[in-house]
């Protein structure tokens, strides 16, 4: 496989070194890995519940006021997708050559419009009752559990399936 020149430019860009390269606790590769995983528990967390109460799992917990961990969600998405792009520059090559990377982020998609529907129909709806609001959402909740579960498998695979760690490097 013949890597084209962009990518190597990509990796030699000053941020992209710096971070790689940084031995800093604060900022480099180490603490914006700590900072993904961090964000993935505060969306994947807060959504397999919500899920999960739909599914009829703890059913002595309203769902209505489940409604508040959106603003948890929303948060954790954005700390995911700030540390997702600089983790693409840190090793751009490893990621932007492997297919899995592109999976990945349609799956993620995938998993944002599922979360998506589910507080338009589910939440959003103030004329719902209990009963209503589980039976809206009960499939989109087996759905959304399918989409984040194959988003962390994708990403977990990005570690094991990339061909170049760095410009014709194999990994």
């Amino acid at each position: 496989m013949e890597l084209p020149l962009w990518v190597d430019a990509f990796e030699q860009y000053g941020l992209s070194k710096w971070l790689r390269e940084s031995r800093s606790l604060v900022i480099g590769y180490y603490p914006i890995l700590l900072l993904h995983t961090l964000g993935l528990s505060l969306v994947v967390g807060p959504n397999a519940a919500i899920n999960l109460r739909l599914l009829g799992v703890a059913g002595d917990i309203p769902v209505a006021p489940l409604r508040r961990w959106f603003s948890l969600i929303w948060f954790g998405l954005v700390l995911n997708v700030t540390s997702g792009v600089l983790l693409v520059y840190v090793y751009p090559v490893k990621s932007l050559t492997n297919p899995v990377f592109y999976i990945k982020l349609a799956l993620l998609g995938l998993a944002i419009w599922i979360l998506l529907r589910i507080k338009t129909r589910v939440f959003d709806d103030s004329g719902l009752n209990e009963a209503d609001m589980v039976a809206r959402g009960r499939m989109l909740a087996v759905w959304s559990l399918l989409a984040w579960m194959s988003v962390l498998g994708a990403g977990r695979l990005l570690a094991y399936t990339c061909h170049y760690l760095l410009y014709a490097v194999p990994c």
